[in-house]
Parts: C-alpha cells; sequence; structure tokens
C-alpha cells in the first residue's frame, strides 16, 4: 500500500487533462477568467490529435449570401441523422466565426484569395463552400495555441497522465490523480474542478488514423468517477486512408472531394471511387451526392465492397484523382502530396494514377454528456472537444471538429472558472483514495509472471475491428462482450509489466491505457447492442433500416460495478423519440 510520502500533493483551481486544441482553449479562458490553471499532456506537449490533422474549419463567413447558420445548423443535424443535441449543435454554428478570429489573433494565417477575403473549400456532406483553412494544417493551430499558452505563463506538465478524478464525500470533484512519467512519482492536484479534453477512442481499433495517445482516458475516467456517457456506440471512420505501406496503413487521406474540383464547387463531381472491378459503387449507395457523399456513407460503401471480394489485393478500393485539380491541391494540402509521394510515388502524388484507400477509425462520436456549458451531472467536472459527446450526432462533418473543441473549449474554461470560484478548496480531500488506488494501479509491475499489456491491446482492436466496426450484427457484437467481460475477469488480474521502473515505462502507460481501452469496448458493444437500427456511422446488417423509433440517444453510467444503459430523447429537438427508458446491464 502507498503511503503518503509517494504521492506529492499540488493545488490548483483548474485542472485540464488534455494538451489537444481543446485543452489548450479550454485553460486559456479559465485562466484569462482569473483561474489558477494546470494543463496535463499525457507525452510531450506536442503530441495530440490536433497537429495530425488538416486543420479544415467550417464557418459561414459572409461571402456567400446563400449561406447561413441556418443552413450550417441544418447539415449538421442531416448530417448527424438527427441524433444531434441540438442545443450544442445550435452554439457550434453560432459561435464558430468568432472563435476562427481567436485563432486569427493568436497569429494563424487562414487562407485567402485577397488580403480581406478567405480562401473557402468544400467537405462532404456540405451544401455550402464554407471550410477554413491553413496551409500549416493542425500544425499550426497547435503553434499558435502553445504561444498562447506560454505568453500567459500557463503551466504546462509533460508526460503527467491522469488517472482518475477524486470525488470529495459529497460527491464534488475534490481533483485529480496523475502519475508523472518524467519522473516516475505520483501526484495528485487538489482543484475543485476538472475539464476533461484528453480526445478520443480511435486506438479501440486495428487500423486507425488517430495518435496512439487516443485511448480514451479521460472518457472511460469520467465513466469512472459517475459522469454519464452519450451515443458512445457511434465511431466515425474515415473513408479515404492509405492502405499501405504497412507503418501507414490508416492514415487518413482525407475526402474525395479533395481530389476533384467538388471541392471548389457544390455542383461539381468529387473523385470517382472504384471497386477492383472497375465498378464506381457508391452509385448504390448515395446516386445523387455520389463521391461527394457524408463519411459515414462513403466508409461504409468502402468496407462493403472489401468485406464482399471486391477490393483490392492489399485490400482496399481505387480512387480516381482529376489532375486538373493538382495545382490546388498542391497549394493548400502540401503535407498530404508528400505523404502520397512517399507511400505510393509519383504518379500518385501529382493525382495521374488511381489511389488505392481504405477507411479507418478516426473520430469518437459520442463521448461524456454535457450540458451547454460544458458540465456534466458530476459537480466540477467538466469535458469538451472529442471527449465530450452530443454536438455531431450519429456522423461528423469533416471540418466540423476544429470549430466544436475552439468554440466548448472555450465554454468549458469559463465554466470552470466560474465554478473553482464558487466553490471551497478540496484541500486535501480525496488523498486516501488517491492512496488506495495507486496500490491497484502498480499492480501490474509487482508480478513476475502474467500478460503483456501489448498482447491483449492486439486482441481488443482486433475484436473492435472485426466485431464493433463499421459493419456490425447481433452475433458478433454479443460474442465481443463476452469476449471482453473474459478479459476483464481472467486476463486483466494477470497484466504484467517487465520493466519495473516508473519512469517514462511505455509498457506500463500502456497497460494503464489497455483499462480504459477495454471499459469502453465493453459500453460500445453493449449500447450497440441495445440500438437496432441503422443510423450514419453506425450499421447493422440485422438492422439494415433507420428506424424514426431510434431517433434517440443512449445514456451510459454505472452503477453498482454495472453499466446501465438508457434510451432518452434527443435533446432540443422536436422529433419525439421512444417513450420508455431501456436500462440494459453489461458486466463491467
Amino acid at each position: 500500500m502507498a503511503t503518503a510520502s509517494d504521492i506529492f500533493l499540488e493545488h490548483a483551481d483548474v485542472v485540464v487533462a488534455g494538451s489537444g486544441a481543446a485543452g489548450m482553449r479550454a485553460a486559456i479562458a479559465a485562466h484569462d477568467a482569473g483561474a489558477n490553471v494546470v494543463l496535463l499532456a499525457k507525452g510531450p506537449r506536442r503530441a495530440n490529435h490536433t497537429r495530425m490533422s488538416g486543420g479544415r474549419y467550417n464557418v459561414v463567413s459572409g461571402l456567400n449570401p446563400a449561406d447561413g447558420n441556418d443552413a450550417f445548423f441544418r447539415d449538421t443535424i442531416d448530417s448527424g441523422v438527427g441524433i444531434n443535441n441540438h442545443e450544442l449543435t445550435r452554439i457550434l454554428v453560432d459561435e464558430a466565426l468568432a472563435r476562427a478570429y481567436d485563432l486569427e489573433e493568436y497569429g494563424l494565417a487562414w487562407d485567402r484569395t485577397e488580403a480581406d477575403k478567405y480562401y473557402m473549400s468544400m467537405t462532404g456532406g456540405g451544401t455550402y463552400v464554407r471550410t477554413l483553412g491553413s496551409i500549416d494544417e493542425g500544425i499550426g493551430i497547435t503553434e499558435v495555441m502553445l504561444h498562447q499558452m506560454h505568453k500567459r505563463g500557463i503551466r504546462i506538465c509533460d508526460f503527467h497522465m491522469l488517472t482518475d478524478v477524486i470525488r470529495d464525500g459529497g460527491g464534488c470533484v475534490a481533483g485529480g490523480l496523475v502519475i508523472d512519467l518524467s519522473k516516475g512519482v505520483w501526484r495528485f492536484f487538489s482543484a475543485p474542478t476538472v475539464i476533461i479534453a484528453t480526445g478520443g477512442t480511435s486506438q479501440l481499433y486495428e487500423t486507425s488514423s488517430g495518435p496512439t495517445i487516443n485511448t480514451g482516458d479521460g472518457i472511460a475516467i469520467a465513466l469512472r468517477a459517475g459522469a454519464e456517457l452519450v451515443d458512445v456506440e457511434f465511431m466515425q471512420f474515415i473513408p479515404i486512408s492509405f492502405v499501405y505501406p504497412q507503418g501507414a496503413r490508416g492514415y487518413t487521406l482525407t475526402e474525395p472531394a479533395h481530389y476533384g474540383p467538388r471541392h471548389f464547387d457544390p455542383n461539381a463531381e468529387a473523385a470517382q471511387l472504384l471497386n477492383v472491378k472497375g465498378e464506381r459503387f457508391v452509385l448504390k449507395h448515395d446516386p445523387l451526392r455520389k463521391e461527394g457523399s457524408t463519411r459515414d456513407v462513403l466508409a461504409r460503401a468502402i468496407m462493403l465492397e472489401i468485406l464482399e471480394g471486391r477490393g483490392t489485393p492489399e485490400g482496399g478500393v481505387y480512387m480516381v484523382p482529376d489532375p486538373a485539380v493538382f495545382d490546388a491541391f498542391l497549394r493548400e494540402r502540401p503535407i498530404y502530396v508528400k505523404r502520397l509521394l512517399e507511400n505510393y510515388g509519383e504518379p500518385q502524388a501529382r493525382l495521374q494514377a488511381p489511389i488505392q484507400v481504405m477507411p479507418s477509425a478516426l473520430y469518437t462520436l459520442g463521448g461524456v454528456r454535457i450540458d451547454r456549458w460544458c458540465r456534466t451531472c458530476v459537480p466540477g467536472l467538466l469535458a469538451a472537444g472529442e471527449a465530450a459527446g452530443g454536438v455531431h450526432g450519429a456522423n461528423r462533418l469533416g471540418g466540423s471538429s476544429m470549430p466544436d473543441i475552439q468554440v466548448f473549449g472555450r465554454r468549458a474554461g469559463m465554466a470552470a472558472a466560474d465554478d473553482a470560484k464558487a466553490a471551497r478548496a478540496p484541500g486535501d480531500a480525496g488523498l486516501e483514495q488517491a492512496r488506495a488506488r495507486v496500490a491497484e494501479l502498480t499492480a501490474p509491475m509487482q508480478r513476475a509472471d502474467g500478460v503483456r499489456p501489448t498482447e491483449v491491446k492486439r486482441r481488443v482492436q482486433k475484436l473492435m475491428w472485426d466485431h464493433v466496426g463499421l459493419v456490425r450484427t447481433a452475433n458478433r457484437l454479443e460474442e465481443s462482450l463476452r469476449a471482453f467481460t473474459d478479459l476483464r475477469e481472467n486476463v486483466m488480474p494477470r497484466l504484467k509489466v517487465t520493466n519495473k521502473s516508473r519512469v517514462l515505462n511505455r509498457e506500463w502507460m500502456e497497460s494503464l491505457e489497455l483499462a480504459n481501452l477495454l471499459d469502453l469496448a465493453q459500453v460500445m458493444a453493449a449500447t450497440s447492442i441495445e440500438r437496432k437500427e441503422t443510423r450514419g456511422a453506425f450499421y447493422r446488417t440485422d438492422f439494415p433500416e433507420t428506424d424514426p423509433d431510434w431517433t434517440a440517444n443512449l445514456w451510459v453510467r454505472r452503477e453498482s460495478g454495472r453499466v446501465l444503459v438508457e434510451k432518452h430523447a434527443v435533446a432540443g429537438s422536436a422529433t419525439p423519440a421512444t417513450a420508455e427508458a431501456a436500462r440494459v446491464a453489461a458486466a463491467s
């Protein structure tokens, strides 16, 4: 059992977990509201999902009088197939432009055609050209926000992994338990508010376009702390990613619209997708929008071709780009041109030859359930960005993640600062709970025999890809849930870490991440069994149609060690949902 000397006690008003743009925007807003803020980065501060993104930003800029916030709102709700939290979606749409201006003030250079006119493009599923971009992509957003963090003197703790949110006797947040991997010591950050901005869960899948740190830590931590989750059965798969080489497999190549004139003109065609027989298979799934359709439609169409034997020998399909857009593509997306050149060759990089593509896990559509100010049902616990659910519904428009994390990151920071001012400083409340938890989390390091985390993680990822991926069915979902239960009950107690050092111990960190991944794998399988329909990114072959009675959200919470799933009407929607609250229990 750990003793008091094993845990260093620190104090803050607001603890932000996550060093991506959502976490940094929250930290900036909380600091500017007068709070003492600490930001925790699981790895180096620049290792985040924002940095890997294309940095595209949907916004109504006013350049097109036909477009407006109502049209943007409708596109977002339509893409989410009606189950978005309408209040959150409206906030996203209405505040996106102001937050784009914030980024510009921070130093980001949005692309322009003239000094006073933004260069706008289009993503799949949108009805108007309304996407901002920057030649520096997600790297540029990360760097200008880091500059603002440093300028304000906000404390950033690199290699600090949040393992638990601790509550006091009254159920309020008392702080966060953190392992400082840079020194191998435990820290308890006593704070009345904690913001979860740790990103999504793409590492649940064996083919993923997200960074290795995307293991759903914050979402699992929030669930254990008593928060509710929403829409966790929905995972977005980017339809266009590298098929080979193995080291690049799953890495995003962005949407096919970017390889055709539809990137600039909503009435033009996107790059065509062909199976190994040369058939334009997307026409079977969306004959109107074709390859300009939403990500969910394209990813499912591609995966079905592959599963039904019409894919390439390497496991993909062909995208036929338009070489006429190469100059614009090079100007706007030089990083993608470089990746194509390195992995596929010069003809593909110049858009002169077909490009093999496949879907990969990209974005967690569900997450922690929040209100308009990012508060959860746990006093003092907030969430923002990809870790929060409800904004995008059953599918996210390409280009809507960046405004999401800016809009709700700011809101979370402002709300946390307000809550911290009103709360009593927790002091060392929760420290005893933290000590007990340390003993549990270090147990794998004490074992001489057992199974290594990497082996178990691969099993979880394969189960998720094969059974809880793009194509789901009851038998496979139930099989996966049994397998996850077996892993939790019979394998996790035997988990061992061979390296006994706590300093920058990747294997130990992987064991901590694995527990979070397994929690979320079970929840995703359980909610997928409950939702008996197909909607957006969620596809069941045994329920292939969208059911109006399922225009509803599934909320998840833990009670007495079990996962409870409840069906609720869509927040803020005039569309009625089935009234009953279906409670489903699954082994935790």
